[in-house]
């Protein structure tokens, strides 16, 4: 371990130790569930946790009140963040000290802000939690974290903090071809470990830069990398791989409850945070359990958030839950397809996952900036900002579109100077207008 890295860890958990452990502790609760339990003893023990936070829900909520009765989880509704957000006083828990709470709260890139209570319990979870996923993924605690995100004012960390937390904060919106120069200096210049955690657009971009430049592999010592927030194909996974000699994994959270799922370094499976958080994936529309191997809305009831209760909330995403193999295999998410919203729909009315769209692009590199938007259900616009305002492969574009969404399909195509940001920095690359999923 690198003199800087031994030094911050041990004043971690130093200052942990101090503070009673309770990080330590939660720590070694996730490890032991994860790595050292079966399913079915992972589900008993949760069972005692979770009739914690019901039997505190319907004593202490004024809205979950009328399910005092209950007999199972399955007894309570499932809630979407509109139905809290609508019922926030009456869902969270009374006598409160608000003091002792901490308040989260969404970007609001794709609608209004919501914002919940998290108790210290789960805030202490939640810090456990990322400490397992990123040890999971490559990354020792200590280590340099070069974490690029947009930066706005209610994430930017000060400068003392961010330099006794070791992180190097890099703004998505200097990601043009002189900051990704600048970026990439400073790396081969770096000569301490690193890990990396980012959106995966952003990923892509520095990738797609170093493939236009015909760069060979960058000298530099990153040890891990994890994309976030986004969906990563595999084609940007390999050329993570090759250019920076390290495996990226995919993690799917959230900023309400935190992680709730990551990618293996040797699997594109999701492992589930089951130490954690109750995970359903039920039907697209009805509250049925889908069957597995089919596409359904991930819903998830949080097992240490004791403020505002998160039980069976529908996080507006979709997903495949993977087979078990037997009754010790821990379920797992084959895909994680993004929000619903994000969702396209061919004329014939079945649901088009973004990966395909996502996973095709890249074979088109005269493609800046793409955008597909779904306004009726068999019309749809292609936005394409590219190259010199040049698209030599238009015809094998609306092709390639026409397999995929049929070939009664009415498309569009529009060419535009840039495709706007949403307020998180990230760019759509499907906008569902008809929304009919």
């Amino acid at each position: 371990m690198h003199f800087g890295t031994r030094v911050r860890n041990t004043a971690f958990w130093t200052l942990d130790y101090l503070k009673g452990g309770k990080i330590k502790t939660n720590l070694k609760d996730i490890e032991h569930s994860l790595n050292n339990l079966s399913f079915e003893a992972l589900k008993a023990k949760n069972k005692k946790v979770l009739n914690v936070l019901l039997d505190t829900a319907v004593t202490r909520s004024i809205f979950y009140s009328k399910y005092k009765g209950y007999k199972s989880l399955r007894d309570f509704p499932v809630l979407n963040k509109g139905d809290i957000k609508a019922h926030f006083n009456s869902i969270t828990l009374q006598e409160l000290n608000k003091e002792d709470l901490n308040k989260v709260s969404t970007s609001g890139s794709t609608g209004a802000p919501f914002s919940i209570y998290q108790s210290k319990l789960k805030q202490i979870r939640n810090t456990a939690d990322t400490l397992y996923f990123a040890k999971d993924s490559g990354f020792t605690l200590g280590e340099k974290l070069l974490y690029l995100r947009l930066w706005s004012k209610y994430y930017r960390k000060n400068r003392i903090i961010a330099y006794l937390q070791n992180i190097e904060q890099i703004h998505i919106e200097d990601l043009d071809d002189a900051g990704i120069k600048r970026l990439l200096n400073k790396l081969e210049r770096t000569k301490v470990p690193m890990g990396w955690l980012g959106y995966a657009s952003g990923f892509e971009k520095i990738c797609k830069y170093l493939e236009k430049n015909n760069a060979a592999k960058i000298e530099c010592k990153i040890n891990s990398a994890i994309a976030m927030s986004e969906a990563i194909t595999d084609v940007v996974k390999q050329k993570m791989d090759f250019y920076f000699n390290c495996s990226t994994v995919s993690r799917y959270s959230n900023v309400e409850n935190g992680i709730i799922a990551q990618q293996t370094k040797n699997s594109n499976n999701f492992k589930i945070n089951w130490a954690s958080y109750i995970v359903e994936v039920l039907e697209m529309h009805s509250d049925n359990p889908a069957k597995k191997g089919e596409l359904g809305r991930i819903v998830l009831t949080d097992l240490y958030n004791l403020s505002t209760p998160m039980i069976r909330y529908d996080t507006g995403d979709v997903g495949v839950l993977g087979e078990c193999n037997t009754n010790n295999d821990f379920p797992v998410l084959k895909t994680i397809h993004g929000r619903i919203s994000d969702m396209l729909i061919d004329t014939s009315g079945n649901v088009i996952s973004p990966f395909v769209v996502h996973t095709t692009l890249y074979e088109y590199s005269e493609l800046e900036q793409f955008q597909i938007i779904q306004n009726g259900k068999k019309d749809y616009i292609l936005k394409i900002n590219c190259i010199n305002n040049k698209f030599t492969k238009e015809a094998h574009f609306l092709k390639f579109f026409k397999n995929v969404l049929g070939e009664d399909a009415n498309l569009k195509i529009e060419y535009v100077k840039e495709i706007p940001v949403l307020k998180s920095g990230k760019r759509k690359i499907v906008v569902n207008n008809f929304n009919k999923v």
